[in-house]
């Protein structure tokens, strides 16, 4: 986490004090090196901002708790506590003076990005990841609402994000979604990038968009059928769902791949590895099965509204 480790690290050794720091949920912060008899160990719980983290050491320096517990608390706010509280303060529209911002977020002024992770594993362990990969970088990272947010200056802000995401995915084993919206360059701009941002991953994980990556500005379509009224919603599940039912993963891809390719044939083929004929007899398929012709754009248009209500419906 940024240089905390190696300040627990130098702490541990100049004080000569073997402890260990985890949080409540048992992710590690830190791990002495120096032996630490087990038969004797006492621990005491310090708040590092908003997560309750557990220290625990040689009862022979039981003493020296209140110390380290200040000592390490203070390095905590120092490190983190500023730029995420004047992050929280933005989103939570509270007043921020200017000198504050310009202290800890300077690169507002050059634009920056709102980032919003969200995994199904340790929320903690994935934004340890995430401080790791910008450590001494104009990158301000913290858990929101059950969330992470990343906000910094990323010149090519899609290469940032499969990296974190492909990092997350293969340390933690577990799926990881990410959403974000504009470019911004002021306090307004951060919150409405991070509603933005937040609106798309509801979307995201209710439509089950593939990749996990959703970005704000590629999914109005999305957002257009999510506001779709209940009862138009209810006839088109009414006419098409045991049809999607009935379909299996094969036919499932082909919908979505010949959809992501702009309902061209010759595209889709190639990104599914398949003959041009093979393509055309699915489709010729689908509209056996479902009387909508998806090579035609209102045709397809219908039935991809349906679809996506069905995927929705799915994941709930």
């Amino acid at each position: 986490m940024y240089n905390f480790n190696e300040f627990l690290k130098n702490l541990s050794h100049s004080s000569k004090i073997p402890f260990n720091v985890v949080t409540e949920d048992g992710n590690s912060l830190y791990i002495s090196d120096l032996d630490i008899k087990n038969s004797h160990i006492t621990s005491f719980t310090i708040m590092l901002g908003r997560v309750k983290g557990i220290i625990s050491l040689e009862k022979q320096y039981e003493n020296c708790t209140a110390l380290l517990k200040y000592t390490i608390s203070n390095k905590y706010t120092q490190l983190f506590l500023s730029k995420e509280q004047a992050v929280i303060d933005i989103l939570e529209n509270r007043e921020i003076s200017i000198d504050n911002i310009n202290i800890n977020l300077p690169f507002l002024k050059n634009g920056c990005y709102v980032i919003l992770i969200s995994v199904n594993g340790s929320k903690y362990e994935a934004l340890s990841i995430i401080k790791q990969i910008y450590d001494n970088e104009e990158v301000v990272s913290l858990i929101y609402n059950d969330n992470i947010i990343v906000i910094g200056e990323f010149a090519e802000v899609q290469q940032h994000i499969e990296s974190i995401k492909e990092s997350i995915a293969s340390d933690l084993y577990c799926e990881c979604y990410v959403s974000y919206g504009d470019i911004n360059h002021d306090i307004k701009g951060i919150k409405k990038a991070y509603n933005d941002a937040a609106e798309c991953m509801i979307l995201g994980k209710k439509f089950d968009i593939k990749d996990h990556i959703f970005n704000y500005n590629k999914m109005l379509f999305e957002k257009i059928v999510y506001n779709v009224d209940a009862k138009i919603k209810r006839e088109l599940l009414y006419m098409l769902k045991d049809k999607f039912d009935a379909f299996d993963s094969q036919m499932i891809v082909t919908i979505e791949q010949f959809v992501d390719c702009g309902l061209n044939i010759s595209d889709a083929a190639r990104k599914l590895y398949v003959h041009r004929n093979t393509l055309i007899y699915r489709l010729d398929k689908i509209k056996k099965e479902t009387n909508f012709d998806i090579r035609n754009f209102k045709d397809a248009s219908v039935f991809l509204i349906a679809f996506l209500i069905w995927k929705g419906n799915k994941v709930e």
